[in-house]
C-alpha cells in the first residue's frame, strides 16, 4: 500500500513538472519568434529607458525630440503588433512600414491592435518621431 502511495505520489510530481516545462518552453519559443534591432536613432532624448527584447517593444522617456527606428525580424509568417502609446505632453508619431508601403502610423495617444499579414511581413521597421514628446511606447507581437 505504501509503495502505491509513493509511486502515484512520484507519478503527480513529474506530471507537475512536465506541464509546468512544456508551459515554460512554449512562452519562451513564442518570444523568441522576434528579433528587434537598432537601424537609427537621431535626436535629443533625456531619461530614454529602451526595454525592448524578445516580442516586446518598450521604450519611456521623459523627452524625445528626434527619430528612432527600429527593424523587426519575424519568424512567424504573420502576428499582430499591440500598440499602446502615451504622450504626457508634446507629439509623437507613430509609422510602421516596410520597403513597399506604410502600414500604420497615428499620432500618439494611441491602443490599437494592427496585423501584418504574410504579404507584408518582411523588413518591418518602426519609426517614433517626437517633438517635444514625454511618455511611453509599447508594442507587443503576438
Amino acid at each position: 500500500m505504501k509503495k502505491n502511495k509513493k509511486f502515484i505520489i512520484v507519478i503527480t510530481v513529474l506530471c507537475l513538472f512536465l506541464i509546468v516545462f512544456t508551459y515554460k518552453y512554449s512562452n519562451y519559443m513564442e518570444k523568441s519568434n522576434f528579433e528587434i534591432s537598432q537601424l537609427d536613432w537621431s535626436g535629443e532624448g533625456k531619461f530614454w529607458a529602451d526595454n525592448s527584447k524578445f516580442n516586446n517593444y518598450n521604450i519611456k522617456f521623459q523627452f524625445f525630440n528626434g527619430k528612432d527606428i527600429k527593424q523587426i525580424t519575424s519568424h512567424k509568417s504573420s502576428y499582430d503588433m499591440k500598440i499602446n502609446s502615451k504622450v504626457k505632453s508634446g507629439d509623437l508619431l507613430v509609422k510602421i512600414y516596410n520597403d513597399q508601403k506604410t502600414l500604420y502610423e497615428e499620432k500618439s495617444p494611441i491602443n490599437k491592435t494592427i496585423n501584418i499579414s504574410d504579404k507584408d511581413n518582411k523588413n518591418i521597421k518602426i519609426e517614433l518621431t517626437g517633438i517635444k514628446a514625454k511618455g511611453q511606447t509599447k508594442i507587443i507581437f503576438k
